[in-house]
């Protein structure tokens, strides 16, 4: 898989756990409506959603870095 497959796949997957995130809450803030362990369930996709950020925000400053040393040597 090359990489821009697999940013692309990163960048859908975070916008997916956000909306999941996002119901969880919801749903579990409606009167007589419980999601067991909602909070830690919201708590632990922000965690993967922070990794999957630090991943792709790693890419393009590895990125714009090999750019700027290729720049400099012209």
């Amino acid at each position: 898989m090359n990489k821009e497959k697999i940013k692309k796949i990163a960048k859908y997957t975070t916008n997916i756990l956000g909306i999941i995130s996002m119901l969880i809450a919801g749903i579990n803030a409606v009167d007589g409506i419980t999601i067991p362990y909602a909070i830690q369930i919201v708590h632990v996709i922000a965690v993967i959603q922070g990794a999957i950020g630090t991943y792709l925000l790693s890419g393009k400053a590895l990125e714009s870095r090999k750019e700027e040393k290729e720049n400099v040597k012209d």
